[in-house]
C-alpha cells in the first residue's frame, strides 16, 4: 500500500479570466489520484472540513481508486481554498484560504508493514500546527521498514525564515530514504543553484538517500551511492506546471511497485533502476502538463 500524507484543498486554477476551472487539490492528493488511476493501492492521510467542498472531494477520491480511511473531518469547519493564477510560462501564483480549527491532529495512523510507500511533504510537514501528529505518522512508518519518500515542495526563501522550519524541514531529509525536490526547491532551501552543491548539501543530512533534483525543461539528475544520473525532460506543450511535480512522485512510486523495491533495496540501488524510476516520473509529469488538470489522465498507458 502506498500512504501520501499531506494538505488537500479545493484549487481554483485561472488560465484567463475566462477559463478557471475547480478541482480538488494539494500536493499529496494529486500524486494520490494519479496513483490510483495506475491501479496502485494508495490510501491518503489529511485533513478536510465538513462541508460540500469537502463531501466533494471525499466522493472525486473514492471514484478515482483512492482509500479515504484516514482522512480528519473537521466538524463546523471549511475545506481549505486555493487560487493559482497561471503566468505567461504556465506557472502558478498562489492565494490561500485556511480554514484549520485551532485543535487539529491526525488521530488515524495506518498500520504499515514492510513494502509499504510513504510520501509526505510540502509546507504541510513544516507546520508546527500538525507537526507532532506528522511525526508520529512517519516514525510508526520507519519502524515497519516503509519506504519514506520527501518533497519539500519550497516555492519561496520567506518559508524558511523561521528557524524551527528550517530545522523541522532537515530532519524530515534525515528520516527519508529518497528525497525528491525541484532545483528551485533546493535553491530556496541552500541558497545555490548549482544542483552539485545542492547534492553535497543533501549529503551532509543524509548520506545513503537516494536524491532527485527536477530541472524543469532540463530535465531530472539523481545521486545514488555517489553516482550521478541525468536524463533530458520529454518534450512536450505546456498548458499548465500544477501537478507536474506530483505526477513525478507518482511516476517514481509506480516505478518502485512495477520493480518489487523493498526498504532494503536502496542500500545497493543499480543505475539502471534509477534511470527506470526517473523515466518513468518524466512519463508522467509530461502527461499533466499537457493540460489543466493536476493528475495524469483516466485512461492512461501504463507501459
Amino acid at each position: 500500500m502506498v500512504y501520501t500524507l499531506g494538505e488537500s484543498l479545493l484549487d481554483i486554477i485561472l488560465n484567463t479570466i475566462d477559463n478557471v476551472i475547480a478541482s480538488p487539490g494539494g500536493a499529496m492528493l494529486n500524486t494520490a489520484v494519479s496513483l490510483g488511476r495506475l491501479d496502485v493501492p494508495v490510501s491518503l492521510i489529511t485533513e478536510l472540513g465538513d462541508d460540500s467542498t469537502s463531501a466533494q472531494i471525499m466522493s472525486f477520491l473514492e471514484r478515482n481508486n483512492v482509500v479515504t480511511d484516514f482522512i480528519e473531518l473537521y466538524n463546523n469547519s471549511n475545506t481549505s481554498l486555493a487560487l493559482a493564477l497561471l503566468d505567461e510560462n504556465k506557472k502558478p501564483k498562489y492565494t490561500f484560504i485556511k480554514n484549520y480549527p485551532e485543535d487539529r491532529k491526525l488521530i488515524k495512523i495506518p498500520n504499515f508493514n514492510n513494502g509499504d510507500i510513504l510520501l509526505f511533504g510540502s509546507l504541510y510537514s513544516l507546520d508546527d500546527k500538525i507537526r507532532n501528529s506528522i511525526l508520529s505518522v512517519v516514525n510508526s512508518a520507519i519502524k515497519k521498514n516503509v519506504t519514506v519518500i520527501y518533497d519539500p515542495n519550497i516555492r519561496n526563501t520567506h518559508h524558511l525564515s523561521d528557524i524551527d522550519k528550517m530545522m523541522s524541514l532537515k530532519q524530515n531529509i534525515k528520516l527519508s530514504n529518497i528525497i525528491k525536490g525541484s532545483d528551485e526547491d533546493f535553491t530556496n532551501i541552500f541558497g545555490s543553484s548549482n544542483y552539485s552543491t545542492q547534492i553535497s548539501e543533501l549529503r551532509k543530512l543524509n548520506k545513503n538517500a537516494l536524491v532527485i533534483i527536477t530541472l524543469g525543461a532540463d530535465g531530472v539528475i539523481a545521486d545514488a551511492e555517489g553516482i550521478t544520473t541525468k536524463l533530458p525532460a520529454i518534450e512536450t506543450e505546456v498548458v499548465s506546471t500544477i501537478g507536474a511535480g506530483d505526477a513525478f512522485n507518482a511516476g517514481i512510486i509506480f516505478g518502485l511497485e512495477q520493480q518489487n523495491f523493498k526498504h532494503e533495496s536502496f542500500t545497493n540501488i543499480q543505475k539502471d533502476s534509477v534511470v527506470n524510476l526517473l523515466k518513468s516520473g518524466l512519463k508522467y509529469s509530461a502527461q499533466v502538463c499537457n493540460s489543466l488538470d493536476n493528475y495524469i489522465p483516466k485512461k492512461t498507458q501504463h507501459n
